[in-house]
């Protein structure tokens, strides 16, 4: 089936057509947003004139529409027009109205550019109000060509071109504010991309590129329709920030309520925050969550200089069987004094070695030296000391008496035998 379909096009490509283009205007009535639409799945030969079930998915994104000039033609004999830039679609809603290109045979649209960036010019019945209802026929007959006449091939009733889409609902998105010589690209629903040299309190050439997910509620509730925004690095919707020199990054961590406060309560102790943002190439990717995934490779890091890990949530790591090696050029200093907290190493059944390795090769004593255990240590020296306490000597006089004559110094020495314990450090 698909020879026939790309013989019949070849065929009609051959013919010998001007290219000339002419340019007008017209309502969206339908646009075929995937490949379960009707005009999809039937095709006809455009020889045989027979129908067929095989699927033309290029014509996804097709839009039929109604020209401003046609008011006779019934719905089911209304073309499709091609998107006029495929590579960068703008996907019209039904009720709005486009520009129409006809190249040598073939029609195309392209969106207007509209004050509302959310929903263009669409308009609920559009359609149905600018015209009168014409005849529709149901017969088959009526099924026409999708491929190189653009003609819609839907014969049922428009009751789609009554409202502007099923599920889209008009909401509230504001331009951007530009600066001179931008570069823009902003979507009907608040994602937008700047490509900037002079977007910063001086206005001197910095270049910045500003991804931004979406427009915060904050804005949309404080501003009108049209009034014009500017992306916030801080209340925005998932941000990256690409900027440099004098391009002032107003980074605060965390989420920013309405008065400008943060709810990030950590205050670095160790780590030494710049004073500005400000001054080098920089990236910032600020989200409520951030998703760093290597599926099969290492995950690198860099930094020639400090790199700091500031959280008011737990540090934590799980390191499955890889085990871990750390191998610090300096002092290792972990304080736990800011709350008074514990702090616990477990090996379960495995050791814990300090300043040696499990050969015994010490670099220190050139031993292995298991650690003591305080309280039972204790326990030991006690019982000593109570031994020693109750010796009695066979002599040829007969029995001592049992204790030696300085028992006072080791009952003092017993009673401090708890020392030995630390109040701060604990083993098994």
């Amino acid at each position: 089936m698909s020879k026939r379909l790309n013989a019949s096009r070849a065929a009609k490509q051959t013919n010998k057509i001007p290219i000339t283009s002419t340019t007008s205007s017209g309502i969206v009535t339908e646009v075929i947003l995937d490949d379960t639409h009707e005009r999809v799945v039937k095709v006809i030969d455009d020889y045989r004139k027979e129908y067929f079930t095989e699927k033309e998915t290029d014509i996804v994104g097709y839009a039929v529409i109604r020209p401003l000039s046609d008011n006779t033609s019934a719905e089911n004999s209304l073309f499709t027009y091609r998107p006029l830039s495929p590579s960068l679609l703008e996907i019209p809603l039904v009720g709005e109205i486009v520009e129409l290109y006809k190249i040598g045979n073939v029609r195309y649209y392209r969106r207007y550019s509209s004050i509302n960036i959310n929903k263009g010019n669409a308009g609920t019945d559009r359609n149905k109000t600018t015209y009168q209802k014409t005849d529709k026929s149901n017969s088959s007959s009526d099924y026409n060509t999708v491929s190189q006449t653009n003609t819609s091939n839907n014969s049922s009733e428009s009751d789609r071109s009554t409202v502007i889409g099923e599920y889209f609902e008009p909401q509230q998105v504001n331009k951007l504010k530009l600066y001179e010589g931008d570069s823009i690209l902003q979507s009907r629903f608040g994602q937008s991309i700047r490509f900037s040299g002079y977007n910063n309190e001086e206005n001197k050439f910095s270049p910045t590129i500003t991804i931004r997910n979406r427009q915060n509620d904050e804005s949309i509730n404080n501003l009108k329709e049209f009034d014009l925004v500017e992306e916030d690095i801080n209340k925005d919707g998932s941000i990256i920030a690409l900027t440099s020199q004098d391009y002032k990054i107003p980074f605060q961590p965390g989420l920013i309520d309405d008065g400008g406060s943060s709810n990030f309560e950590t205050t670095p102790i160790k780590f030494e925050l710049p004073e500005e943002y400000v001054g080098q190439d920089q990236i910032l990717i600020n989200s409520e969550r951030i998703i760093l995934s290597s599926k099969s490779q290492e995950m690198i890091f860099f930094s020639k200089g400090d790199y700091g890990f500031i959280s008011d949530g737990t540090f934590k790591i799980d390191n499955g069987n890889g085990g871990a090696d750390l191998d610090f050029g300096n002092d290792v200093n972990i304080t736990l004094d800011r709350n008074n907290s514990n702090f616990y190493v477990f090996a379960n059944n495995g050791n814990i070695w300090l300043n040696t390795d499990d050969s015994g090769n010490s670099g220190g004593t050139g031993q292995k030296e298991p650690i003591a255990r305080g309280e039972t240590l204790v326990d030991l020296l006690s019982q000593l000391i109570d031994a020693i306490g109750q010796q009695i000597f066979a002599t040829p006089a007969g029995p001592t008496a049992a204790g030696p004559l300085n028992i006072a110094q080791f009952k003092k020495i017993q009673a401090q035998l708890d020392t030995i314990k630390s109040t701060k450090n604990f083993t098994e």
